[in-house]
């Protein structure tokens, strides 16, 4: 069957006919501008190019194609990345109560400000790795707070591993609440048998997928769905995400989305079939390196994970994970993202027998050296504190050390890459815990957000 890229035939023909172009954008498609023979398909919506907040032509037709292929009652476009998405979901509960994890995405956090909806955070429990929540603990969330109006989850989490988004989508729907996932890690899954179930065959209502992180996409290329059966009017999520799109989308992007779509729809099964053989083939190439290894990861609450998020543990190097991937870097190898004992790889259909070499043969040059036995763990996040919604409406705030902020309350968001997890709210109280917590993932040269000179914005005292 031929590939159907209706986004993309339309720029093939308004580019191919167009002679001047006495519009935006400024660099009028010229080849001589940064970007090349790109910028010749880089339009603003032409006659024939549909418009993405209200498509009835080609946008709408791709879209179309993706819900139908994904079993999803309808598909957004968003240039806007996952952040828009989020945005868009949560912004349809403003002033509700919300059931979260207590791991979330700093677009979550935000939307909790911005929409003064207030949070139930679940419990966490130290662990290596990003931490899976249970579908015991968001029923007993549920029951002890009757007046929620949507549980809100991230499937899969950073490193790929899996809540039991099924049991948790039952007892959402048994509670007549809407399963709401960030499931931006999660847009190929639906293309594969291998892989875990896709939020929409698992019963989420809405959900974000970022269709450049795990798909052949520009990067903030993503899309908003909404489940075949749903507590989401689907018309209602369309003007939430409306409110958050940009009304001039680059057509490079939707370009790109529809391409990876049709891409997936014709060759996703047999491309996830050759790079999760290559994982696994690699895992057992690691395996063989006596400072490597590729750990099996349990954790309760874990269905399964995410075999294109391969974890290898260094801690046998005498380097942090941070280390290691500083090193490969140095090689011209990256990595998505380390901590003190692990470099994160994340594999998609772009990648080749030959790239997965090249990271073998600059792991087995790293050398073992004797190091200091220190460990933290990004993971181990504190326990969620007091959050009020009355912070919206103060102005004064002032810069205070991070040792000296405990018991003040946070007028930023702060956290630490990985896992990207917001660790204090704008509007919480800052834990002793919680310094202690940021202070040391400064000392170890984690990568922060929110923090500026061993500093955090608090508000004045009152």
């Amino acid at each position: 069957m031929e590939r159907q890229t209706p986004i993309m035939d339309a720029l093939y023909d308004i580019c191919g006919s167009a002679k001047a172009r006495f519009c935006t954008p400024g660099h009028k498609g010229d080849p001589g501008f940064f970007g090349g023979e790109m910028l010749k398909y880089d339009i603003t919506e032409l006659p024939g190019a549909d418009n993405l907040l209200t498509p009835t032509g080609a946008i709408n037709e791709s879209q179309n194609l993706h819900a139908g292929h994904i079993h999803a009652g309808a598909a957004y476009y968003t240039t806007g990345g996952s952040t828009a998405g989020i945005l868009a979901m949560l912004s349809l509960f403003s002033g509700k109560k919300v059931i979260f994890p207590r791991g979330i995405h700093i677009s979550a956090a935000n939307a909790i400000f911005m929409f003064g909806i207030t949070p139930i955070f679940l419990r966490t429990l130290p662990c290596d790795y990003p931490f899976v929540v249970s579908a015991a603990d968001i029923k007993a969330a549920l029951i002890a707070n009757r007046d929620a109006a949507a549980v809100f989850i991230v499937y899969p989490n950073y490193f790929g591993l899996c809540c039991d988004i099924e049991n948790i989508a039952g007892i959402a729907h048994k509670a007549k609440v809407p399963l709401i996932v960030d499931a931006a890690h999660a847009a190929h899954f639906v293309y594969s048998s291998l892989l875990p179930i896709a939020p929409s065959d698992a019963g989420a209502d809405i959900w974000t997928e970022s269709t450049h992180k795990t798909l052949p996409a520009i990067n903030g290329c993503a899309c908003l769905c909404v489940g075949e059966t749903s507590f989401i009017d689907k018309k209602q999520a369309k003007r939430a995400l409306s409110a958050f799109q940009t009304t001039s989308p680059s057509y490079l992007m939707l370009g790109s989305i529809d391409y990876a779509h049709a891409y997936m729809r014709d060759k996703g099964e047999n491309e996830l079939f050759r790079v999760i053989t290559l994982c696994e083939r690699f895992e057992r190439m690691i395996g063989s390196l006596a400072l490597f290894s590729c750990p099996e990861i349990r954790q309760a609450g874990m269905t399964e994970r995410d075999r294109t998020k391969m974890v290898i543990d260094v801690s046998e190097t005498g380097y942090s994970g941070l280390a290691v991937k500083n090193i490969l870097a140095k090689q011209g190898v990256h990595v998505e993202s380390a901590d003190m004992k692990n470099i994160l790889v994340l594999v998609a259909a772009g990648d080749t027998e030959a790239h997965f070499q090249i990271l073998y043969k600059a792991l087995a040059r790293i050398e073992k050296i004797r190091s200091k036995n220190l460990y933290f763990s990004p993971y181990c996040m504190p326990e969620a504190t007091k959050y009020s919604q009355n912070c919206r409406y103060w102005d004064n705030i002032e810069k205070v050390r991070i040792e000296r902020s405990a018991k003040r309350i946070s007028a930023c968001i702060a956290g630490v890459y990985p896992p990207g997890e917001v660790v204090i709210m704008r509007g919480q109280v800052i834990s002793f815990e919680a310094a202690g917590y940021l202070l040391e993932a400064r000392r170890q040269d984690f990568d922060m957000f929110g923090i500026e000179d061993d500093s955090i914005w608090v508000f004045e005292e009152r």
